[in-house]
């Protein structure tokens, strides 16, 4: 049997990701058109390679493989959508904990219905990871009936990354990466170029500073950060990447630390320290196989 890469990889995606808070401080534009145009430039960061993958492979693309990366493209859409959405509605406390429930819907998803084993240290490290970041929103929930809405916006936004990682993973097993996120992220780019139509956003791209920004957000966050996930996803299980990514705001928080030099609160400090603390758990306790079925 061929021994696959670290599992410990995965954050090498996680940095990428985290790079993200410091591109959305930086561009001025509205939140949507920022999603629209990190996927765009993601997606187009991928076209060459993509072109002469097609171009060296004797065989076309499968059909059901293809339809589901669109599908799981719809999703990652869905996801930015309706998580950056619900900031209008309620707290980012709020937005911070619900959209962070995804590594239990997985979870939940690959026990019950593709019977990947799951042990108690891995509920340990999940639950203790999800109260990190619970700790490091400062609890601030809101109960009007906008927040309410807003709140249901984040919760079915982490729903639709779970979706993500689960669809990621099922097609990554018989498809080719650059394969997978080029239709991925296009199809995200172009169900995000329908919903900012919808709901009148204005793409306008103000400066060449916006634009570079843009550019580099989309490649470094989607192009190298999300596309690491997706290849990690071909060795480890979607719990294990779902559960990783709850370690995104510790490091957004330590870039911008160093970056801006804007020190974290006692909150995110300490939420840190359990999110660490529950992340450490799930993947070093013993019998914590990453090698999931789904």
């Amino acid at each position: 049997m061929t021994q696959g890469p670290s599992k410990y990889l995965v954050f090498l995606g996680l940095l990428f990701t985290s790079t993200s808070s410091l591109f959305i401080r930086l561009i001025d534009a509205q939140p949507l058109a920022i999603a629209f145009y990190r996927l765009l430039a993601a997606s187009m960061f991928f076209l060459a390679p993509f072109l002469i993958a097609q171009k060296k492979q004797n065989q076309k693309l499968d059909f059901s493989d293809i339809r589901l990366s669109i599908f799981s493209g719809i999703l990652l859409a869905g996801h930015f959508g309706t998580w950056i959405s619900s900031l209008k509605y309620t707290t980012v406390a709020s937005s911070t904990v619900l959209v962070s429930l995804s590594p239990i819907f997985v979870a939940i998803f690959n026990y019950t219905v593709l019977k990947e084993k799951i042990n108690r240290f891995q509920v340990i490290g999940i639950l203790t990871a999800l109260i990190g970041a619970i700790i490091i929103s400062q609890g601030d929930f809101s109960l009007s009936r906008e927040a309410f809405f807003g709140d249901f916006l984040a919760f079915s936004g982490a729903i639709f990354v779970a979706g993500y990682l689960l669809a990621g993973k099922k097609v990554r097993s018989r498809m080719q990466l650059v394969n997978y996120v080029f239709i991925t992220y296009t199809s995200a780019t172009l169900s995000l170029l329908l919903i900012a139509v919808l709901t009148n956003t204005n793409l306008n791209i103000s400066s060449s500073k916006n634009l570079i920004l843009m550019l580099l957000h989309g490649i470094v966050c989607s192009g190298f950060g999300h596309t690491t996930y997706n290849w990690i996803l071909q060795y480890i299980s979607s719990t294990s990447v779902a559960t990783v990514t709850l370690g995104e705001p510790v490091v957004a928080s330590l870039l911008v630390f160093f970056v801006l030099s804007e020190i974290p609160s006692l909150q995110i400090i300490l939420g840190g320290a359990v999110v660490v603390i529950g992340l450490y758990i799930y993947l070093t306790r013993p019998n914590n196989r990453l090698e999931g079925k789904c």
